[in-house]
């Protein structure tokens, strides 16, 4: 089978917790043409589009020249989003960047897609990262999930602080969840038609639909989880990344010089 992987960022104005988030603007220009631009970077992508609800959103895309395609504003969660994006796009396999993860490496994307290109046969990845402290253990804008023996994801929530770890620091098997997930387009079409689940709902979690229905969800570790922008507070914790981490500050300097 010839690949074709394409990435596709949803996006929406209605964040519950950070309204308007996506055009914020950082260092320039607005959270959602940092994503697409780092998206681009990786060079590995068939095509990227951003996916959105609002015509704001897809206006500003189009403006930096990107491309935008427009979706159902009724769309439960970012995975329905894509899945509707999928539909219209030629492509064997979808990897979906969230719209706040104004920090991803394109390195990583990279690492990402040659994990889906070495096991095309699985029906959906998440990116995973080691955790960093017990602090982030309750914190709920920080997804976690437990990794078996084999990379597979076998539960994720928001609050890990209820569980005993030992005290190496390691916490295994915990891991932090990101906002990068790859599906193959097959399995992308089926799961619209799934339906929500208890967990998926209560902590308002795609994966959730994934593991409930007992389908395979890979893990492809990264070697740092940098923060998505959930919060306000977020947004400023990324600017000072951005300021500080030389990795960072490098693919700064090469987006805000893309065209």
């Amino acid at each position: 089978m010839t690949l074709r992987i394409v990435a596709v960022i949803p996006a929406r104005m209605a964040s519950s917790r950070f309204p308007g988030k996506p055009l914020i603007e950082v260092e320039g220009l607005p959270m959602i043409e940092h994503v697409r631009r780092r998206a681009l970077l990786c060079r590995r992508f068939a095509q990227v589009v951003v996916a959105t609800c609002d015509r704001e959103i897809a206006g500003t895309v189009e403006r930096f020249g990107g491309e935008a395609l427009m979706t159902s504003p009724d769309h439960p969660a970012a995975t329905d989003r894509v899945a509707e994006a999928a539909r219209r796009l030629d492509c064997t396999h979808v990897v979906n960047i969230q719209g706040d993860e104004i920090l991803v490496m394109p390195s990583d994307l990279e690492r990402f897609v040659r994990a889906v290109e070495s096991r095309p046969e699985i029906p959906a990845w998440n990116a995973v990262s080691p955790m960093e402290g017990a602090c982030e253990l309750a914190d709920r804008s920080i997804v976690k999930c437990m990794v078996s023996q084999t990379g597979r994801i076998f539960f994720c929530a928001r609050d890990f602080s209820r569980f005993k770890f030992s005290p190496d620091g390691l916490f295994e098997p915990a891991r932090k969840l990101l906002g990068v997930l790859g599906y193959r387009r097959d399995f992308l079409e089926r799961y619209g038609s799934l339906p929500r689940t208890p967990f998926e709902v209560a902590e308002s979690l795609d994966q959730s639909r994934i593991l409930e229905q007992e389908i395979p969800l890979q893990s492809v570790c990264f070697d740092r989880g940098y923060l998505g922008v959930n919060e306000p507070r977020e947004a400023e914790a990324a600017q000072r990344c951005l300021a500080s981490d030389p990795n960072q500050r490098s693919v700064l300097k090469e987006l805000l010089t893309r065209a």
